[in-house]
Parts: C-alpha cells; sequence; structure tokens
C-alpha cells in the first residue's frame, strides 16, 4: 500500500474510534503518532521527487548548448522540438539552384575516412553598408519625416536706421518610407538537419549571408535613387590625381550643403586601384605609400573608405552617412521553419525561411554626391 493510502486509511480509523461509545485515548494517541509519521514520510518523498526532477531538468538543460547566434538558436529550437512541431523564432544558403531541397551528399565517398564538412564559399562581397549609416527602429510600417526646405534671403551688416533683410525658409517637404520585406528561404531533409553544427553553419553562413546582401544593394539602390542628392562627374580622361580632386571637391560640397562633414567615401575596387597605385611622375613614388607602407585602413583625405563592389565601377559615393541618412527597421532579422508545409511532412523535409523588414531615411539628401565617370 502506498504511504498516501495508507494515510487515508489510518485517519478513517481515527475517525472511527472518535466516534465510538467508549473512547478508547491509547488507541488515539497511537493513530495521531502514525498519522504525523506518514505525513512526515510524504513530504520527504516530495522533496526526493521534486531534487531528482530539477536533476533531470539540469541534465536536459546541459545537453542544449547556449545559443550565441541565430543559427544555433535555432538549432535548439530543432533538438527541443525534434522536428515534431513548427519553429518559429525572432533574433538579433547554400549554393544550389533555388528550387532545390539540400539532401545528404550522394557521393562516392570513403566513409572510413574523416569527412570534411565545411563548404568551400563562393566569392563573397562584405556586407559594409549598413554600418555606414544611422540605425533607427519603427512601430508600424510607413515613416514620415520633413526635410527642411531651402533658406531664402540672408543675413547682413546694415547701417544704423537701414532696412533689414529677410529670412526665410521655404516650407519643410513631408517624405515617406514604406519598409520592404527582404526575404528567402531554403528546404533541407531531416537528415540533413540531424547534423546540428552544420544547420546553424548554414543559417548564419548561407541563408543570412545572402539576405545581407540582398539588403545591401537595396540601400545602395535606394541611396542614389532618393531625389536631392547631388551628382557629378569626372572626366574620362581623368588621371588618379583627377579623380582624388574630384572627391576632395565633393567632400567640400558636401560639407557646405548640408552642414555635415563627409565621414565615409565608397568606392568600387577597380576604380581604388587605380588611385593606390598612383605614382608622382618626378620621383616615382606611391602617393599613398609603398608596398609595405600600405595603409591598416583605407582613407582618402582623411576620410575612411568603403572599398566595395556594392557599387560598380566609376561610380563614387561620398557623404555624411551616419548623420544624413539611417536605416529603419522594424524588429530584427527572423529565421522561421516549418515541416507541414506543402508536402514537407511526408517527405522529412524542412524549410527554413529568413527575413527582415526595413528602409532607408535620408533625411539630408545634400549630404551625399554620386561622382561618377563622364562618357568618353
Amino acid at each position: 500500500m502506498k504511504l498516501k493510502e495508507k494515510l487515508d486509511a489510518k485517519v478513517i480509523e481515527l475517525d472511527e474510534a472518535l466516534k465510538a461509545e467508549e473512547i478508547d485515548s491509547t488507541k488515539i494517541k497511537a493513530l495521531n503518532d502514525e498519522i504525523e509519521e506518514l505525513e512526515r514520510s510524504i513530504k520527504e518523498a516530495e522533496k526526493a521527487a521534486a531534487k531528482l526532477a530539477m536533476i533531470g531538468k539540469k541534465e536536459e538543460d546541459m545537453s542544449v548548448k547556449k545559443a550565441t547566434n541565430i543559427g544555433e538558436h535555432f538549432v535548439n529550437f530543432v533538438k527541443e522540438s525534434n522536428h515534431a512541431k513548427r519553429f518559429d523564432l525572432s533574433a538579433p544558403a547554400f549554393t544550389k539552384a533555388a528550387t532545390d531541397t539540400q539532401t545528404s551528399p550522394v557521393a562516392a565517398v570513403d566513409w572510413a575516412t574523416t569527412f570534411d564538412r565545411n563548404v568551400v564559399t563562393a566569392a563573397r562581397t562584405p556586407l559594409v553598408i549598413r554600418d555606414l549609416f544611422g540605425s533607427e527602429t519603427i512601430s508600424g510600417s510607413t515613416l514620415q519625416y520633413l526635410v527642411e526646405g531651402a533658406i531664402q534671403g540672408a543675413p547682413a551688416v546694415t547701417a544704423e536706421g537701414a532696412e533689414k533683410p529677410q529670412v526665410h525658409f521655404a516650407d519643410p517637404t513631408v517624405k515617406t518610407v514604406t519598409l520592404k520585406k527582404i526575404a528567402c528561404h531554403i528546404k533541407e531533409s531531416e537528415e540533413y538537419i540531424d547534423d546540428y553544427p552544420f544547420l546553424a553553419s548554414a543559417i548564419n553562413g548561407r541563408l543570412l549571408y545572402e539576405l545581407g546582401l540582398v539588403e545591401q544593394n537595396t540601400l545602395v539602390t535606394d541611396l542614389l535613387g532618393t531625389s536631392g542628392i547631388q551628382t557629378g562627374t569626372y572626366a574620362a580622361a581623368a588621371t588618379a590625381t583627377d579623380i582624388a580632386d574630384a572627391i576632395l571637391q565633393a567632400a567640400m560640397d558636401v560639407q557646405q550643403q548640408s552642414g555635415f562633414a563627409a565621414d565615409a567615401i565608397v568606392i568600387n575596387p577597380a576604380d581604388w586601384y587605380l588611385l593606390r597605385v598612383a605614382k608622382a611622375s618626378g620621383t616615382g613614388e606611391y602617393f599613398g605609400g609603398g608596398f609595405f607602407g600600405a595603409q591598416n585602413i583605407p582613407n582618402l583625405w582623411g576620410i575612411p573608405v568603403c572599398v566595395t563592389t556594392a557599387v560598380s565601377a566609376n561610380t563614387i559615393v561620398i557623404g555624411a552617412f551616419k548623420t544624413c541618412g539611417s536605416v529603419v527597421q522594424k524588429g530584427g532579422v527572423s529565421v522561421a521553419a516549418v515541416n507541414t508545409n506543402e508536402d514537407d511532412f511526408v517527405k522529412n523535409l524542412m524549410t527554413i525561411r529568413a527575413e527582415e523588414r526595413l528602409a532607408l531615411a535620408v533625411r539630408r539628401p545634400a549630404g551625399f554626391k554620386k561622382l561618377t565617370k563622364a562618357s568618353s
């Protein structure tokens, strides 16, 4: 008989003893003592069970590594669910065709040999553009902001009693930007995702990279398509020093028109190469230092240079990025997965999707200038 059953029986026995015509005090005392002892035993058993449960919980928690990035966080959800439910998490790719499902490799491999699962990736463009801008968050899906109108008139030194000039700011212009959703997904077989570390690297190293690449290209396109940014050209036959002079002039134009100093120059590697190998005609020395004196942080005229293929060759962007533009985002990057999509369940597949919502707000268009090479 279990302890609680024994306790119930003793309570009933005590109740009957108390209702008897002749009260047996000795029996009643003995029953009370037994009931108290059973209650103490039950409490001790419950404490022991609770400790065992906590030990089991700790062992279970230790089996799931604490996540340090969104890929590991996603993998933890996969482990805990054992592929049996819909996964959905929010934070903060593979080189096959977009419609392909990633499955375990079927190549003729000697499986007795240690197999290196690290994938040699294709060429990657560094994701650097977003970091140049400021950052904002919004709760809605659309942002409206005001761009100050041009000043009309100017203060002047006037004689006593003379008419004072009027200064007037034109009405501000209302600008509207709407969040854009950037998303992509991959399909994996459950056999493939059972290799959890590889799954985490697929999310962190490929899926999120592809998302970031589209984000970067979108930001550049939106910036260069903004009405009001300054534009200029340099000659088709311009030398490296001519291009450097044009960049300095653009930086001065940015500061004069916006009031903010340029904090970055965005340039294609091909154009940066022309500037870095430029030499003085008399001595043959490199303007930017020789092979062993290369700059640790690329800069031109003291302004940091961002070398990236995000801008095409013969296009250079100079701007006060941090103060004149900002990336507006709602939430962070989210990764979600489902194994009941389409026919995923019957095929033991999982669809993994990454997405984010953001927009570029160019609050001071005059704080940017785009230089392009003139047609020959």
